[in-house]
């Protein structure tokens, strides 16, 4: 399942760059049934970074100071949520300046 939640992710994010709002809505509905199956997608654009963060897998450009943040996401966190318990399915990856 995450392979499949990594893909549209991928299309999700092809399609903001290309200012494509028309999939907009259906990508949503799509990360809405991702959700209701239990999964929670996070996606930590714009969040400052911490070294002390296990669930994201970071490149860093540049100093690592107090103001670097998560500026582009190439893979999602993904966990999975059953039985009132959270799995960390996939760390992130991301890039950090």
């Amino acid at each position: 399942m995450t392979e499949i939640i990594n893909q549209i992710f991928a299309l999700d994010s092809k399609l903001k760059k290309e200012n494509n709002d028309s999939g907009n809505r259906y990508l949503d509905r799509i990360y809405h049934e991702f959700e209701a199956m239990g999964f929670q997608i996070v996606i930590p654009i714009g969040q400052t970074y911490r070294n002390e963060m296990t669930d994201v897998e970071a490149n860093i450009l540049g100093d690592l100071n107090r103001k670097s943040k998560i500026t582009k996401v190439l893979k999602p966190v993904i966990y999975q949520i059953e039985n009132n318990e959270t799995k960390l399915l996939q760390k992130g990856i991301v890039i950090v300046e």
